[in-house]
């Protein structure tokens, strides 16, 4: 007679599948790719004959898994925004049974990839910091924040992020972060470090140079003279300066005449130089060519050159009369023509927002070959000098026009015509800050929405 529960017992060596219950998605502080989820189960009907020592959970895809003694299990290192299904087992001393059926469907979260870091720049007491996003977690980002270190402030929003309230001359770098309703990303790296300052000022600037004296007439078989003086050096254009600190100003004289016959005198705002007009040719005997100084080019003499961008050669004169010194940038002296002597180049005007038109002049002309009569031509800012043994004219004050040359007769010799002195101005917007502080007395006007300083003599100014 065959014992049937005997045998019943005998084929159910391992356990029943355990009944599937409900996955649940567990977000709250999670870290990115590390997602978990609790899977809850009823112990199987029929044990195996032996008691159940552990179940396991495991998941699709992935099968990543979980063990314990009873429900709920957790499963970890689930992938963030991943969609999973899970199934349980149960072991005895005999072994593992089969699977429970398959779980609903949960999606995983975790907290938010860390952002990728990307550029910080330095400002005002503040700097940005841009980054890109990464991954959301699988669940919307509602923050990104910088932070600074030192000091640890932030700021938070869309790349680039502003933070303020630093402290000018620290250097500072910064990490972001992440933020999603199941807490916050890992920082990222750090940022390249940045130094907050104080802000330039854009200034506008017009430098000039002093003008170079004319050369001086002497006595030989003919009446002869020297080449007009150069003209000063002129620069304009508009550059950022510091906040705080004393930018000099230097006004160049005009090339004096008596008896030295010298270049004008640099002008300088800050490192801005403006080079000083060249002297005119003395003592100039018949039958030989002479040039004026250059204009802007320092110590004058034949055809030599001037400083590139600032003024260029005197003009060649003709049939032994000296001509004029060069002009501002870009202008050449005249060349002797007729009775009278070449005349200087034609000054060249530059203005700034606010100011009236300035000019950087040409050198006025020598006298003729004639020794009776004759005058020097006309140099910008200065008219030129006359023959008959006449000194010539000075240049205008603060316009870097070259002296006239001198005439000769007689054996009286003469002396050029002084170079017109320098001058600088500059001009900023009102909304960089407070009018400057300043030395040297320059000329201050408000003119629309910039203040114009202006300079004849030498000093300083101090942007607040």
């Amino acid at each position: 007679m065959r014992i049937l529960g005997t045998v019943a017992s005998s084929s159910r060596e391992v356990p029943n599948a355990p009944t599937i219950g409900t996955a649940t998605n567990v977000p709250s502080g999670r870290a990115y790719n590390n997602g978990r989820a609790d899977v809850t189960f009823t112990a199987p009907s029929f044990n195996g004959g032996l008691p159940i020592t552990s179940y396991t959970v495991t998941s699709s895809p992935g099968g990543f898994t979980g063990t314990g003694a009873s429900s709920p299990i957790s499963v970890t290192g689930l992938q963030s925004s991943t969609s999973y299904t899970f199934t349980v087992t149960a072991t005895n001393g005999r072994g593992t049974g089969p699977a429970s059926a398959a779980s609903n469907s949960i999606t995983a979260t975790t907290v938010p990839q860390a952002p990728t870091i990307g550029t910080a720049t330095a400002g005002n007491a503040s700097a940005t910091v841009t980054y890109t996003a990464g991954a959301t977690g699988g669940a919307a980002v509602s923050a990104y924040t910088a932070t600074s270190s030192p000091g640890s402030l932030t700021g938070s929003g869309a790349s680039p992020i502003t933070v303020s309230g630093l402290t000018n001359g620290t250097a500072y770098t910064f990490t972001v972060r992440a933020t999603n309703a199941n807490g916050q990303s890992l920082a990222s790296a750090a940022s390249n470090s940045v130094t907050p300052v104080v802000p330039g000022v854009s200034v506008t600037y017009l430098v000039v140079a002093g003008g170079g004296a004319g050369g001086g007439g002497a006595f030989y078989m003919f009446a002869a003279c020297g080449g007009g003086g150069g003209a000063g050096g002129l620069l304009t254009s508009t550059a950022s300066f510091t906040r705080g600190v004393a930018h000099t100003v230097t006004v160049g004289a005009g090339g004096p005449r008596a008896g030295t016959f010298q270049p004008g005198s640099n002008s300088v705002f800050s490192s801005i130089t403006s080079s000083g007009g060249g002297i005119g040719i003395q003592n100039s005997p018949v039958g030989q060519t002479y040039n004026g100084g250059s204009g802007g080019g320092g110590a004058g003499g034949t055809g030599g050159t001037g400083t590139a961008g600032q003024g260029n050669n005197g003009g060649s004169g003709l049939s032994g009369g000296p001509a004029g010194g060069g002009g501002g940038a870009g202008a050449v002296g005249g060349t002797q023509s007729g009775a009278n002597a070449g005349s200087g180049g034609i000054g060249i005007s530059s203005s700034i927002t606010g100011t009236a038109t300035y000019y950087a002049g040409g050198g006025g002309g020598g006298a003729p070959t004639s020794y009776t009569s004759g005058a020097g031509g006309s140099g910008g800012g200065g008219s030129g000098g006359q023959g008959n043994g006449v000194t010539g004219s000075a240049a205008t004050a603060n316009t870097g026009g070259g002296g006239g040359g001198g005439g000769g007769y007689n054996g009286t010799n003469v002396s050029g015509g002084l170079g017109g002195s320098g001058i600088v101005i500059i001009s900023y917007p009102t909304s960089a800050g407070l009018a400057a502080a300043t030395t040297g007395s320059p000329t201050q006007t408000t003119v629309g929405a910039n203040y114009v300083y202006k300079w004849t003599g030498s000093g300083s100014i101090t942007f607040a």
